[in-house]
């Protein structure tokens, strides 16, 4: 039985006074002589901290107890080693929970049920609030001790000590406690404790029932020490145990609908030791609304990048080294996609981090490379594994980049344990893979990202223009990635076409006016999505915008440099469709000198290889001689 236990069981009979039946011949604190020094047991504040290691004596086994006490946080933690078993038990007394790990496992209970598995308890403070206290104040509180000498030793120390007694009706047996606490005038401790030079060396537990049987229990208490030697992160669980049951005290970040971010991802073995792994460096790019996913990573030491469309169910995989490109079927088990069925469809937020089906519960704060996080943990299936995933976000208390930004949810670090064959063997171990997120930036989609004109140079296509008051110049040059996304949706609403089958606009600024020139390729097979509503063929998006145009302004919505949407208008009846669908459009910018000053001017040479290519030779022409201005933006 621990001391926990044996004080309560103590209390408990003493607070309803059964002493007839005490053996006053094994223990009579009544009979001791008076203390002519009064001296008082040392006691700690219930607001204090303390650590200890214990060491428990008792029919011949030996069982060791680390101590970890903080009044301040009302919170004890305790690491008890028996028969080569450690089991870890945190007593949050703020939020009533009980946590015990044994190596990766944990089991979660109400603290009020079972304070008997751990060694601390509960006491009501002078403010009328629960608060944790230590099984020795506990019976300093509630059991009268009797000084009983100054003579003896413990382990080589000089021990001052007290006693008290109670009978035990259930055992029928005579319990008799005594404190040993060190001498202060005769020895000092290693770590000197103001107001309190005197530490708690020895409790000895005796019982004698009336056959006259003998027992003891001895604890023994070794770095006795005020304060705690812990980190932050020792308040809480070890990485990856997950505690059944245990409800989440704090709700999950809200994740964007659109980001990107760096990822270094770290896969190994816990159970080689970290001898065996590998590093990939990725890079992600994510837009819910636009149901478009980009992912760049290295294989075979090629550089890659993979665009996925759900709005057609195509993968297009470009290698970023040799320029080709080849188009597949979107297939299940990428990060950002999960079957539906047969049908293929894009993760969103919640899914994308794995929040979704998954028990989840609040760890709590923690550093995580230097810098302070919210930590949840989680198990859900992966894969038909059973999966445990942690999540490390940035603590509101921090800022991503300057004091005065405002907080923005930034996830730091992603966690998976699962298991899986150690490679080289045929041993199931715990594979460990360790998401490093890097830039983490919520944003709009940036369409440049996602121009998949290379891996359809053998579509048929269209090239278009439109016209745009030149007064929106400034706005559009300060925000050119927003009005291109804006730009994009725009005409991809009109033409009633998907979102990829139309590259970024190239804008020419003249003095009076702003071409906004595009292509549109024709549609494309379909993966295993639903077929969308509105993707028309090539012909009937041509003929869509001309109707449009015809009648309406094409209003093109974005934000400004501080978060305002605004609104330019591609002008009615500015639809130029004289470009031929299989014309090749080459851009050059070069410096020559204009003559003027000795400066250097850009000036840009558009040759279209096309039938239309009298317009293309007029514009070069017209901005040879200055009558327009145009700085083509690609």
């Amino acid at each position: 039985m621990n001391f926990m236990l044996k004080i309560l069981s103590i209390l408990i009979l003493y607070s309803n006074g059964i002493l007839a039946q005490q053996d006053l011949e094994f223990c009579d604190i009544n009979n001791l002589p008076a203390d002519p020094l009064q001296l008082k047991i040392p006691t700690l504040n219930d607001t204090d901290q303390y650590q200890a290691v214990l060491e428990r004596n008792d029919f011949g086994v030996t069982e060791e107890i680390i101590e970890f006490f903080d009044g301040k946080a009302n919170l004890g933690i305790a690491i008890t080693t028996l028969a080569g078993k450690i089991t870890r038990s945190y007593a949050n007394f703020l939020r009533n929970e009980l946590l015990l790990v044994e190596g990766k496992k944990c089991s979660y209970r109400k603290l009020n049920e079972s304070y008997q598995l751990t060694p601390f308890f509960l006491i009501i403070d002078d403010q009328g609030k629960e608060h944790i206290v230590s099984p020795l104040n506990l019976a300093l509180k509630n059991l009268k001790f009797v000084y009983t000498g100054s003579s003896s030793f413990i382990r080589g120390i000089p021990v001052n000590e007290w006693q008290t007694c109670t009978f035990n009706t259930i055992k029928k047996e005579t319990v008799k406690i005594t404190l040993s606490y060190s001498n202060d005038k005769k020895w000092s401790p290693a770590q000197i404790i103001q107001d309190f030079p005197s530490i708690p060396v020895e409790v000895l537990i005796e019982t004698k029932n009336q056959n006259g049987d003998y027992n003891s229990e001895n604890f023994s208490i070794f770095k006795y020490k005020h304060g705690i030697d812990l980190e932050i992160e020792d308040y809480f669980l070890p990485p990856g145990v997950f505690c059944p049951g245990l409800p989440n005290s704090s709700p999950l970040p809200p994740i964007p609908k659109s980001f990107s971010f760096a990822n270094q991802l770290v896969e190994t073995f816990e159970d080689v030791l970290d001898k065996a792994g590998r590093v990939d460096r990725i890079r992600e790019e994510y837009d819910f609304e636009a149901k478009i996913f980009r992912y760049d990573y290295d294989i075979k030491n090629t550089p890659t990048t993979e665009i996925h469309d759900f709005n057609t169910g195509l993968n297009y995989i470009k290698n970023r080294l040799t320029g080709g490109c080849k188009i597949e079927k979107l297939k299940g088990g990428s990060p950002d996609s999960q079957k539906n069925g047969t049908l293929i469809e894009i993760r969103d937020p919640v899914s994308f981090f794995d929040f979704d089906n998954a028990e989840i519960h609040f760890v709590g704060l923690k550093r995580t490379d230097g810098i302070l996080a919210n930590i949840w943990i989680g198990k859900k299936k992966i894969n038909g594994q059973d999966a445990i995933i942690e999540w490390h976000f940035l603590a509101q208390t921090w800022n991503k980049t300057e004091w005065t930004q405002q907080y923005e949810t930034t996830p730091l670090k992603i966690i998976i344990f699962t298991p899986a064959v150690i490679p080289g063997t045929n041993i199931t171990g715990t594979a460990k893979f360790t998401n490093n997120i890097f830039y983490f930036r919520e944003h709009e989609l940036n369409i440049y990202d996602f121009n998949i004109r290379p891996c359809l140079e053998d579509r048929p296509r269209q090239t278009l223009s439109i016209s745009i008051s030149s007064k929106y110049k400034n706005v559009i040059e300060s925000n050119l990635p927003s009005f291109s996304r804006g730009f994009v949706m725009a005409i991809k609403d009109a033409a009633r076409i998907t979102i990829l089958r139309i590259t970024p606009p190239r804008l020419a600024f003249s003095k009076d006016i702003i071409i906004a020139s595009f292509n549109i390729f024709e549609r494309s097979e379909y993966g295993d999505v639903i077929i969308p509503k509105d993707d028309v063929i090539l012909e009937d998006a041509v003929e869509n915008l001309k109707k449009y145009f015809a009648q309406n302004q094409l209003e093109i919505k974005f934000f400004d440099d501080f978060k305002n949407i605004v609104s330019v208008y591609g002008l009615s009846k500015s639809l130029n469709d004289h470009f031929e669908s299989d014309g090749i459009e080459t851009i050059r910018i070069g410096n020559i000198d204009n003559g003027f000053s000795g400066i250097s001017i850009a000036i840009i040479v558009i040759v279209v290889l096309i039938m239309g290519s009298l317009i293309g030779l007029l514009l070069t022409i017209l901005h040879k001689y200055k009558k327009i201005k145009l700085p083509l933006v690609n």
